[in-house]
């Protein structure tokens, strides 16, 4: 079984032309939203969870300021192939490692990619910090030839591949 988290990402358009005096103009638009997945739950996790919510991962996901909201719109207990999501998104799946939340994100540059043909694919990875900070970040390209690259060293492994 897996816990599926959904959100709601909306933008204070308001606030882009605020000088910094008096109330921030509201003009909230909605932009879509992100899934979140914590697999492989145990039966005593899934109780814990029908028991208490998600408190914790609810204080790690959702932001609000005066610019930008993630809001959690609904989370359930689903089976582990269960479809979470639309074919041309990607969830983002979370694991408690070492005393911590860890998020990992990859994006296959498939059919509905958007990044330039040499890359097969994009991992992010970062510790979850309260209020939706992250903490420790990292991003992997992989390579149609196979080869992993930091974000740092992309531009030259493009260089190289062309």
């Amino acid at each position: 079984m897996k816990l599926v988290i959904q959100t709601q990402y909306a933008e204070n358009y308001g606030a882009h032309d605020w000088d910094g005096t008096g109330a921030v103009p509201q003009h909230w638009k909605f932009k879509g939203g992100a899934t979140y997945v914590v697999p492989n739950l145990t039966p005593a996790q899934i109780e814990k969870v029908k028991a208490k919510g998600i408190p914790t991962l609810k204080a790690l996901i959702e932001v609000r300021n005066t610019h930008f909201e993630e809001t959690i719109i609904g989370w359930g207990v689903v089976e582990d192939d269960a479809v979470v999501c639309d074919a041309w998104e990607s969830p983002t799946e979370l694991f408690y490692e070492q005393g911590r939340w860890v998020a990992r994100h990859t994006e296959e540059n498939g059919e509905y990619g958007c990044m330039r043909m040499e890359i097969a694919s994009k991992t992010e990875q970062y510790d979850m910090v309260a209020g939706g900070e992250r903490a420790n970040y990292e991003a992997v390209y992989t390579l149609h030839d196979g080869r992993k690259v930091l974000y740092k060293d992309l531009a030259a492994a493009l260089k190289d591949a062309a």
